[in-house]
């Protein structure tokens, strides 16, 4: 069952993370420190499909057919999961690799235990109509993966990212400011992706047609994982599962997500076919893409403290606990 965790402020966070620190103790059974498959593992989400293998695990009882104690929390996406993990009110979160690395750098404890999806078509480059690349002033830009895919789209057109007003908005904001002219063009998913074509919006190619893409990981707190390795071991094979089914069945995972994150099911299976899900093993490839991540919103400033790719991103993790 999904539980929904909307954010409003720090002091709201700080607030949750007291009442769920001081419950916890009183309330959780010992056998929570040796991570026993009953034991409750909560796993945090945003709103949008590409947290579908968990919503198709969960809404399918494969946690609780792998006899695992399992609960969803949705959250309003970004960075709030990771947070929600660093305050412990969630044991697990999804997260994609630019979000999970900023909020990793202001808490060290956090790590990645490995992927469930990739997508280099996900998100797409939108310019108002009569707009050409080298003609682009304002870019909507909303932060953390936008900010660096936009830079890199800038960048491969022949424009110093210097030279375009990057104006910071939400996802759900960009299409009426591009229909307004407020801005040139974005790079977002759908439904925003959609709905500023259909107010007269062109779509002028993918990150991939510019050599990026974006992962997205699990994670958890090192504290948590040290007493629950096998745990979250058996979670994320689950997880890996639900991808599988998703992979060679996206009408069936389509139902799922359309039911968790009320949409319908064809606009579902539409943007699930824009992104590849499997659970795997870090790569080479991966924390390189890390490290180019980190120096870019390094350069950006910000970035709350020093992180190391390769200490936080548990190489080696998967394959030992989770297939």
């Amino acid at each position: 069952m999904i539980r929904v965790l909307r954010r409003y402020g720090v002091a709201v966070v700080a607030t949750v993370a007291a009442i769920t620190i001081a419950a916890t103790a009183c309330t959780r059974p010992a056998t929570q420190a040796v991570g026993n498959a009953g034991d409750l593992v909560r796993i945090s989400v945003g709103v949008d499909p590409s947290y579908a293998p968990i919503f198709l695990a969960d809404s399918e009882g494969m946690f609780a057919k792998a006899g695992l104690h399992v609960q969803v929390i949705q959250t309003e996406g970004g960075a709030a999961g990771a947070q929600n993990v660093v305050a412990g009110t969630s044991e697990l979160s999804g997260n994609a690799d630019s979000t999970a690395l900023t909020v990793m750098a202001g808490n060290p404890g956090l790590r990645a235990l490995g992927v469930y999806e990739d997508s280099d078509r996900y998100f797409r480059v939108v310019l108002r109509s009569g707009v050409t690349p080298k003609s682009i002033r304002k870019m909507g830009v909303f932060p953390g993966i936008g900010l660096y895919f936009t830079d890199r789209y800038l960048r491969s057109v022949g424009l110093d990212p210097a030279s375009v007003a990057l104006v910071t908005t939400s996802p759900p904001e960009q299409p009426a400011l591009l229909a307004r002219g407020d801005i040139d063009g974005f790079i977002s998913f759908d439904p925003w992706v959609s709905r500023a074509v259909a107010s007269g919006g062109q779509i002028a190619g993918t990150t991939g047609n510019f050599g990026a893409k974006y992962s997205q990981w699990l994670l958890a707190s090192q504290s948590w994982l040290s007493g629950h390795e096998k745990l979250a071991g058996q979670v994320f094979r689950v997880i890996a599962q639900a991808a599988d089914i998703i992979a060679a069945d996206p009408d069936r995972a389509a139902k799922a997500v359309a039911n968790a994150i009320h949409m319908t099911p064809a606009e579902a299976r539409g943007q699930l076919t824009q992104i590849d899900f499997k659970g795997r093993d870090f790569t080479s490839a991966d924390i390189q893409q890390a490290r180019e991540l980190v120096d870019f919103f390094r350069g950006q400033g910000k970035l709350s403290g020093q992180i190391d790719p390769q200490g936080v991103m548990l190489s080696g993790w998967y394959p030992q606990n989770a297939r």
